[in-house]
């Protein structure tokens, strides 16, 4: 089944399966533009999104591993959710704005 959800500027588009299991398989592309902070300088600024994503929606607890998928416990499917804490991973992220990528912050004085 096709699956397509924008939250906030970042859009997941893919394809769903459900597994025998109950388990759910997405595979697709997260798209868009997340505003993240510099880690350097502190402003905000858009990041630019466009990677594959593999998820298994799994039902808690899950004790297993999966080297091919990312793995999301969910007590009910809800694609709004993941994609909310796929933003908050973006913003958690190592985000450098362009302004410091381009200066040399190594400089001795």
């Amino acid at each position: 089944m096709k699956v397509k959800k924008t939250i906030q500027n970042l859009t997941l588009e893919g394809e769903s399966i459900k597994n025998k299991d109950g388990s759910i398989i997405i595979d697709g592309t997260l798209k868009g533009k997340v505003e993240v902070e510099c880690i350097k300088c502190l402003n905000t600024f858009e990041k630019e999104i466009d990677e594959k994503v593999k998820f298994k929606i799994v039902k808690p607890p899950y004790d297993g591993f999966d080297e091919e998928y990312d793995i999301i416990e969910q007590d009910k499917y809800d694609l709004e959710e993941i994609i909310k804490s796929e933003i908050e991973s973006i913003k958690n992220d190592y985000n450098v704005c362009k302004t410091c990528q381009n200066e040399d912050f190594n400089k001795e004085f």
